[in-house]
């Protein structure tokens, strides 16, 4: 197993020393520091001998994108400290996996993966990061340190020197929710094209259905110098789009400078490279990113406005702060003042107190609006949220039936945006090679005829719709 193998490797790689140095170098060997500390004092093979026995950890995340910039700043945390990063599948030492809660589905998932880690690798240590460390009860046998948001420290620094000796479960208490939050590092994707840059955290909403605020705390932002620093480090590095991302990234206000401004600085930055923004809640702020978008040619022409039910009463339920006529009239301004924007929303069908007439209301609304991309989600009640407590539920055969309607609706729309798109220049960002392609700027994926560098920005001309969100491109610069 590999606690033996490891035990075994440091036993024999500490035989020719002596006194302290042994003594360190039983403690770095857990904390992963083999590396850069056998360099210090060993010459020659025995400090090749040493590079051998790095510690080796491997990441698996499940959620949204604001984990997925989570998980890469964590590896980016274990591998500055001598920790070896590998693909999840491979044997490690460490196993971390990054939870997702939103729903219940969510967690058990969340669940399956930590037990089905156990099973794999039985002497492995694992750590639970993530929103499902702080909302839910887990067993003695897994895992074995659960860390909470916000996370007390790095992990480099909670996981114990004594792992691989010590099986006993450590749950860390959370750490301060702070206000002009920063982060050391910058974070690490194996996919070299884009970049998740995580700018806020938490949520202050407290949607009836949603478990994120006692998950992740308060809305708070991200210090702005501290973004523009990993920023700058992340474009260093070679990715050519950057994700903004976090909870609800709308409310980002950083000593007077709020989202809008915080795009338009990051825009200014030296380098080639686009901007992305994730999920964006309704907010007064989006007049200001829309006429960014307007005007900067760093800014994707995407906006994923969360919309969650397109009929009051049931808004009012799900306490949403905005009415469906107020999103329609931020949507439709958005869509009239950028031509070709991708107008992305989520839409939950089921939610308790939905009736025939409720729903007929939100289909009409959905078809009365330009999406060009739309996830819908039947409910799945969260426990720990008041939406679960609800009595008037609506069964879950109707629910899906429901969606299933919607989906449609989104599926139609998503087909005509895209060939909405034919015979009109997209700047697309390269991402596959064999046949090239990638993903342009208003969030369409383009198929070209003539191959490209992996990483490049192409100008194409579409040439034709292929289904979906499918271009093809003959012709591109």
């Amino acid at each position: 197993g590999i606690l033996r193998e490891v035990k075994s490797r440091r036993a024999s790689s500490c035989a020719f020393l002596r006194g302290a140095e042994a003594a360190h170098l039983h403690v770095l060997f857990a904390r992963g520091r083999t590396r850069a500390f056998s360099c210090a004092f060993l010459r020659g093979a025995e400090a090749a001998h040493l590079h051998a026995f790095v510690m080796r950890v491997s990441f698996h995340t499940l959620g949204c994108r604001l984990n997925q910039a989570e998980t890469a700043l964590a590896a980016d945390d274990l591998s500055r400290h001598g920790f070896q990063i590998v693909p999840w599948g491979e044997a490690a030492e460490i196993l971390v996996i990054n939870s997702c809660a939103v729903t219940g589905v969510a967690s058990q998932k969340t669940r399956q993966a930590v037990r089905a880690a156990r099973r794999k690798w039985p002497d492995a240590y694992i750590v639970l990061m993530g929103c499902d460390a702080n909302v839910d009860e887990w067993p003695d046998d897994v895992p074995d340190l659960i860390v909470p948001h916000p996370a007390p420290a790095p992990l480099s620094i909670l996981i114990p020197p004594s792992f691989l000796e010590s099986r006993e479960k450590i749950y860390m208490e959370p750490g301060a929710a702070v206000d002009d939050f920063t982060i050391d590092g910058a974070a690490r994707f194996a996919d070299r094209t884009r970049a998740n840059l995580k700018i806020q955290d938490g949520c202050s909403f407290f949607c009836s259905y949603c478990i994120v605020p006692h998950s992740r705390g308060p809305a708070r932002s991200r210090e702005r110098g501290d973004v523009l620093r990993e920023a700058r480090e992340l474009i260093s590095a070679g990715y050519k789009e950057l994700v903004l991302c976090g909870v609800n990234i709308t409310t980002y206000d950083s000593h007077g400078c709020d989202l809008a401004d915080l795009i338009a600085e990051i825009a200014a930055l030296d380098g080639e490279f686009r901007i992305r923004i994730g999920s964006a809640e309704p907010s007064p702020v989006i007049s200001k990113v829309v006429e960014l978008m307007r005007h900067g040619t760093r800014v994707c022409r995407f906006l994923h406005l969360p919309l969650q039910y397109g009929e009051d009463s049931i808004l009012s339920r799900m306490r949403r702060h905005y009415s469906a006529s107020e999103y329609a009239e931020m949507a439709s301004d958005a869509c009239i003042r950028i031509p070709g924007l991708c107008l992305g929303a989520d839409v939950i069908t089921g939610f308790p107190g939905e009736t025939d007439a409720t729903f007929e209301t939100c289909r009409e609304f959905m078809e009365s609006l330009p999406f060009g991309l739309l996830h819908v989600f039947p409910f799945s009640p969260r426990p720990g949220t008041d939406a679960a407590s609800y009595k008037d539920k609506v069964p879950a055969k109707l629910s899906n039936a429901r969606a299933s309607v919607l989906s449609e609706i989104g599926r139609k729309k998503a087909e005509a945006f895209a060939a909405s798109q034919v015979g009109k220049p997209l700047q697309v960002l390269v991402e596959e090679e064999n046949p090239s392609s990638g993903w342009s700027d208003n969030y369409l994926h383009v198929t070209f005829d003539s191959p490209y560098s992996r990483n490049c920005f192409v100008a194409a001309q579409i040439s034709s719709a292929s289904g979906g969100r499918e271009l093809l491109a003959v012709t591109g610069k």
